[in-house]
């Protein structure tokens, strides 16, 4: 892992999204994490939530067992697991997602989502939020 490693939150969402295709945005920023090309930070809240957002009955037909269990495998080991120093309240609308921010505020990173709520912020306190799209586009930019 070189210093230029970028660091980022992400979101629920995109770990969704990224086991449910395979070939969109999310999946590509899934790669990086892979390839240790960006480091992720994640708390504990985090975690819970996608385990428990990955088992949901709606996802049931689009994520098999076996990729399920490789997604939060891999998204566990890794990301860098940290204590919120934080507890703000950015997300007005839905007070779930402050935990994204507040992970980030942390350690200064980037959040990557797809949460309308969250995007809807774009910047809190120095945290940039962006969108998987952009998020990538900017990466290619740094590289």
């Amino acid at each position: 892992m070189h210093s230029e490693s970028i660091k980022v939150v992400l979101d629920t969402n995109i770990i969704i999204s990224a086991a449910i295709s395979t070939d969109g945005n999310p999946a590509k920023i899934f790669e990086l994490l892979l390839e240790k090309k960006i480091i992720n930070y994640t708390t504990k809240e985090i975690i819970e939530e996608i385990e428990e957002v990955i088992e949901r009955p709606a996802f049931k037909d689009s994520i098999n067992e076996d990729y399920k269990k490789f997604i939060l495998d891999n998204f566990k080991s890794n990301s860098i697991i940290i204590k919120s120093k934080f507890d703000e309240r950015a997300v007005l609308k839905d007070n779930k997602d402050d935990k994204f921010v507040n992970c980030a505020l942390t350690v200064k990173a980037e959040i990557i989502s797809g949460d309308k709520h969250l995007l809807d912020l774009k910047n809190y306190k120095g945290v940039n939020i962006l969108n998987a799209k952009t998020f990538l586009e900017r990466f290619e930019i740094r590289k």
